[in-house]
């Protein structure tokens, strides 16, 4: 027993164990009660009773027998979280779509929705918000139903409410307010980078660096910063702003923000101009490199050196073990990501960690779903590692 757990009277030892096995299931999806013991250090009593609490909640369910051990004896009862507990919601909204995903306590993604809100109001796109909850409700098989809801934001949050909205009008809605009134559950709001973080580390490779950032590349660019496992939002949520950091590189672009130069919208609106050309898309840009266009060729590779400046600035201000990329434009292209990587050696005379997040259509919703997860489960500021499930196209 830990100077920790002895300090604390019965009942708080009680949840705390609670809490450590919770923790313990969630990270181990199969496993039994002698195997949490032993990880633990606790009685085998004393895990009994906590197992019996969480089975009487119905956080847990039973699948199966494992195997015995070398001595012999009974064959030991594998558990897992209860997938069927609850589920909880995330919405990104975004300036062209708004995503939604309804997931249940194990994060496995139940529903995934693109609705297209091109030019709607905060004020349709929340009726939206509103219809998803209800197909969902009506959808679900749930003990508990709907568990918490995690908004993904483009802009800068503090103290759980937007103080910045560079893309999306508000008009001063409080989310938070509207949505834990009518749906009675926790409601959190995160700015987007920083939920791309979150999936790195709970869902992906960043879980085995202490510290690492991640480059959030769309409308923007924005940062999310992992240090010491912890998300770092900065004094008044600002932390990782760092589209709006000014570029050194070139007669031409010197003095300019970055994200006016390399983000996704910016790269395109350059080859727009480049090619006199309207309304070109992410896959168009794409097949243009591809076809072996010049112009974007030049202008994709200009930004690879610009985001190179910037994630060289960004190790040496916070000096991470990692930096991953979240980026379709770069999934789409991955020919970029080494890009990135010869001009960031071309910098720094030396080799950095640069590596492309995985699945960056759901990034975002699945730190969401970690980070209400967390919340609803009492285990915000545990280290959970869920397993990356199959998405829905």
């Amino acid at each position: 027993m830990s100077m920790v757990q002895r300090s604390l009277n019965r009942d708080q030892l009680h949840d705390l164990n609670l809490k450590l096995v919770l923790q313990q299931i969630i990270n181990h999806p199969a496993t039994s009660r002698i195997e949490i013991s032993h990880a633990l250090a606790l009685h085998k009593s004393t895990i009994s009773s906590l197992y019996n609490t969480l089975m009487e909640q119905q956080l847990l369910t039973e699948i199966g027998q494992g195997a015995a051990s070398n001595v012999g004896g009974r064959k030991p009862t594998m558990v897992t979280i209860n997938q069927n507990y609850g589920y909880t919601v995330t919405f990104d909204l975004g300036y062209r779509h708004l995503h939604a995903t309804a997931n249940y306590i194990d994060t496995t993604i139940m529903e995934y929705q693109r609705i297209d809100v091109v030019n709607q109001s905060i004020e349709v796109m929340i009726e939206k918000c509103h219809q998803f909850l209800a197909h969902i409700a009506a959808k679900a098989q749930t003990v508990k139903g709907l568990l918490g809801i995690c908004f993904s934001i483009h802009g800068i949050i503090k103290d759980n409410q937007i103080t910045y909205s560079p893309w999306i009008d508000m008009h001063d809605v409080d989310l938070v307010k509207i949505f834990e009134q009518l749906y009675q559950v926790p409601v959190i709001l995160e700015n987007e980078a920083n939920l791309s973080a979150i999936y790195e580390r709970d869902f992906g490779h960043g879980g085995q660096y202490n510290s690492f950032i991640t480059l959030s590349i769309h409308r923007g660019i924005g940062a999310g910063i992992i240090l010491n496992k912890l998300l770092t939002r900065g004094e008044s949520g600002r932390g990782g702003e760092v589209g709006r950091s000014l570029t050194l590189l070139g007669p031409n672009t010197a003095g300019q923000s970055v994200e006016s130069l390399c983000s996704e919208d910016a790269i395109i609106t350059r080859i727009e101009t480049a090619k006199q050309l309207d309304k070109l898309d992410r896959d168009q840009v794409i097949q243009m490199f591809n076809d072996g266009d010049r112009d974007t060729e030049r202008i994709l590779r200009q930004s690879c050196g610009v985001v190179a400046g910037l994630i060289y600035n960004v190790v040496m201000m916070l000096d991470p073990q990692a930096i991953y990329l979240n980026s379709p434009l770069i999934e789409g292209l991955p020919e970029l990501l080494a890009e990135i990587q010869g001009d960031y050696q071309d910098i720094a005379k030396s080799s950095f960690p640069i590596e492309l997040i995985q699945g960056t259509k759901f990034a975002t919703l699945l730190g969401g779903c970690s980070l209400i997860t967390h919340q609803v489960l009492g285990l915000a500021g545990y280290e959970l590692k869920f397993q990356t499930t199959e998405t829905p196209k």
